[in-house]
């Protein structure tokens, strides 16, 4: 990361974490950058897994992060297979399929059901409970897909290169979570704290839990036409 890493291990959380700081000092700001780099067990970029940042105090002072989640139904899948979102605000699923899809939640307390016609598209309610919601289709029953309700407006996912940053106000002490549905690790999850209290700070977390394989996202053609859904 072009700084020295102070390395650590919480074996707590299972995982192996190190950070630097640099930057201007922390009287003069009141936001910071923080750059998340995670890599699996094996020590390889772990992409596309959600990130996110939870202030010790001061939780309930913060802003709603207002950006739309929208998930895709195309090729028949959920496209992103995976995403996150602030606990208040509502999913929109958008069918790019020519064919009728029939969408749940399957379990929790952010629950729906409806079936979404070819190149139409529905928004649920607000997600407004703090949980994992895995979500499937009554007629393609090998569509899987899930979106993590955080409570914090802080969170993203890694890129290709594993890596995610978030911009976090106030400084202080935050909780940083990874979470993907495949990380075989309690809840899915491990998570650390860190203090970030200069203009730019760093954070590398090595997960000590492996990765299980996605489902396939494919099935049989036969089942793509259901009388009843049309």
């Amino acid at each position: 990361m072009g700084a020295a890493l102070q390395r650590l291990t919480f074996a707590t959380f299972g995982l192996l974490f190190c950070h630097s700081l640099f930057g201007a000092p922390a009287s003069t700001l009141s936001t910071t950058k923080l750059t998340i780099a995670v890599s699996d067990i094996n020590g390889q970029p772990a992409s596309d897994m959600v990130v996110y940042a939870t202030p010790k105090v001061g939780l309930n002072k913060l802003p709603a992060n207002t950006q739309q989640l929208v998930i895709d139904q195309k090729d028949k899948k959920f496209a992103p297979y995976v995403t996150v979102m602030q606990k208040g605000q509502p999913i929109q699923f958008s069918n790019k399929d020519d064919i009728t899809h029939h969408i749940y939640s399957v379990s929790g307390s952010n629950r729906f059901d409806f079936k979404l016609q070819a190149g139409t598209t529905k928004q649920t309610q607000a997600m407004d409970a703090s949980e994992e919601v895995a979500m499937g289709c009554n007629i393609h029953d090998w569509m899987s897909g899930y979106a993590l309700v955080v409570d914090t407006p802080f969170y993203s996912k890694t890129n290709k290169e594993g890596v995610a940053i978030l911009n976090i106000a106030p400084l202080g002490e935050y909780t940083v979570t990874v979470w993907h549905p495949q990380l075989d690790a309690q809840n899915n999850r491990v998570s650390t704290v860190t203090k970030a209290t200069q203009l730019n700070h760093q954070l590398a977390i090595k997960l000590s839990h492996p990765m299980l394989p996605v489902p396939p996202q494919t099935g049989q053609d036969e089942f793509d036409f259901i009388e009843e859904y049309e």
